[in-house]
């Protein structure tokens, strides 16, 4: 099936899709913006893990769904667009609960029938979470909720709204906070932050180990505009200088850094999120350059990526193996629940440019390939759903892939995203699995050599301790010993998190769900 034969913008128009497989209502179904996803999900509410539902009294979704005012592009992002009559409370509420028991990958075992939508007094979010990561905690961390124009501005324009730098445990000092990346048209670059900051405080509250919520909020969930004065050491124990920030609106560049190692042959490659239009143009221009300079070993660094869009991982997959390794190979195909079987999916390893937003003027341009056997990827608990889809696509056309770092976060699931009277509903859909029907363990793939992130050094830097080892693994083909302790790093889980448990004790710093996602785009 060609993932790509749609343009984004049609599909981002429709609110409200029932099951994407199953027959819908015409004007339920103009269109929809299929993401895949996994994120960190929270606590608390009256939900619990109650008898598998069997849809007793759950009605179709399309029976409850809101209406748009108007289906003009852009429509459904606020609640001005929506017909006010068919978005009440209740309406929405029940609209939960059919989609779910429609196209929850878990509805036997959610509480669809045992929390009813009609006495539930709590919030449409709320209930949300009660049918999924709250009533389903031992499969779900990850379903959440958003507003659709947090949704659609990460996920159509590339765009984010906060301080511009993003922090990592340093697990060799204490696990104290560290810039670990300054985006490049942040409001954070101006202001003069950098790789390897310690974050001493904030706003004079002592924050080089724990950051309350609201400092917190300030930094990754505060209007464009809001200032916070951070206290920062530019090395570890060294004196605090006091910078000025403020949280503005932003494009986000995925590709962090694209160069040759000095060796000449070897690529190294670091980037950030497959969630943004702007990243498979950069990718592909990024291979186009490793191509016409003879790379012949290549190192991706994932350490940060928390995933995105599957078409983006598909097109690296493909951009790493090339065409006679790929070719017909199944890049990851998608189960969903037992009653939507006919939606199962194969993705394959896209060879062309897409059509994402913005995208079109390139759309069928065909991409570079390296043709490699074996490939070096740098991987921590930051590396998630897409990343590990490709990674764990790799490995099923027998690619060598050497992981360096620390396990991966464990997200084999994926989301399709679910727009209903200006919200986001993401629950888990269906699991991934590769060529070889095999999937991301939910304990992460392991490292197969152990390595830590080095804040003293910048990304792509041959001295950088990540990058130097994986670089020796390959030439010596012994992992070296692991040069620095890795104990003592704690996960913090910030206020977009709604679910502080984790699996994977190095999961980092995350400050939204939409930070840590796998998207997929069904063909119309």
């Amino acid at each position: 099936m060609n993932t790509f034969a749609h343009l984004l913008e049609d599909v981002v128009r429709s609110p409200n899709p029932r099951a994407l497989w199953g027959s819908a209502a015409a004007r339920f179904c103009a269109a929809i913006l299929p993401l895949l996803l996994a994120s960190c999900g929270g606590g608390g509410g009256s939900g619990g893990g109650g008898a598998p539902a069997v849809g007793v009294g759950i009605e179709p979704s399309a029976q409850f769904a809101g209406a748009l005012e108007s289906a003009a592009p852009g429509a459904g992002a606020l609640a001005s667009d929506w017909v006010g009559a068919t978005c009440t409370d209740g309406m929405q509420k029940n609209w939960v609960r059919s989609r779910l028991y429609e196209n929850y990958l878990f509805y036997r075992d959610a509480p669809l029938t045992s929390i009813d939508p009609n006495t539930y007094t709590n919030t449409v979010n709320n209930l949300f979470l009660d049918y999924t990561v709250r009533g389903v905690p031992a499969k779900d961390r990850f379903s959440f909720v958003r507003t659709q124009a947090e949704a659609d501005a990460l996920f159509q324009s590339g765009t984010a709204t906060n301080v511009g730098f993003t922090l990592k445990r340093d697990a060799n000092n204490g696990s104290i906070y560290r810039i670990a990346y300054v985006e490049p048209n942040g409001p954070a670059v101006a202001a003069g932050f950098a790789r390897g900051m310690v974050l001493a405080t904030i706003n004079g509250v002592a924050t080089s180990t724990s950051i309350p919520t609201a400092l917190s909020d300030k930094l990754y969930n505060s209007a464009a505009g809001t200032s916070s004065l951070i206290g920062v050491q530019d090395v570890v124990g060294g004196p605090v200088r006091t910078l000025t920030v403020a949280s503005a609106t932003y494009a986000t560049s995925p590709l962090i850094v694209d160069r040759v190692l000095p060796d000449a042959t070897t690529g190294y490659l670091a980037f950030n999120s497959f969630s943004t239009p702007v990243g498979e143009i950069q990718l592909a221009d990024a291979f186009k350059r490793f191509a016409a300079a003879g790379v012949t070993d290549l190192v991706v660094d994932l350490r940060y990526n928390g995933g995105g869009f599957i078409d983006i991982a598909s097109q690296l997959g493909y951009m790493v193996a090339g065409q006679a390794q790929s070719s017909g190979k199944i890049f990851e195909s998608l189960i969903f629940n037992d009653k939507r079987s006919a939606a199962n999916v194969s993705i394959a390893f896209n060879s062309t440019v897409t059509r994402l937003f913005g995208n079109n003027a390139r759309a069928g341009e065909p991409l570079s390939a390296l043709n490699l056997r074996r490939i070096s990827v740098l991987t921590t608990g930051s590396t998630c759903s897409a990343s590990e889809s490709f990674i764990n696509a790799l490995q099923g056309i027998d690619i060598d892939v050497l992981l360096v770092g620390s396990a991966t976060c464990g997200k084999p699931y994926g989301f399709i995203q679910a727009n209903n009277c200006a919200l986001a509903f993401f629950g888990i859909e269906f699991e991934g699995r590769n060529n070889k029907g095999s999937v991301t363990p939910l304990t992460g793939v392991p490292a197969t050599c152990a390595a830590t992130d080095d804040f003293d050094h910048a990304l792509g830097d041959p001295a950088e301790r990540m990058l130097a080892t994986a670089v020796t693994y390959r030439l010596a083909g012994v992992c070296p010993a692991l040069a620095a302790a890795t104990s003592g790093t704690r996960s913090l889980h910030a206020a977009g998190a709604q679910n502080s448990s984790a699996v994977n004790a190095d999961v980092e710093f995350m400050t939204d769900p939409l930070n840590s996602i796998k998207l997929y785009r069904p063909a119309r």
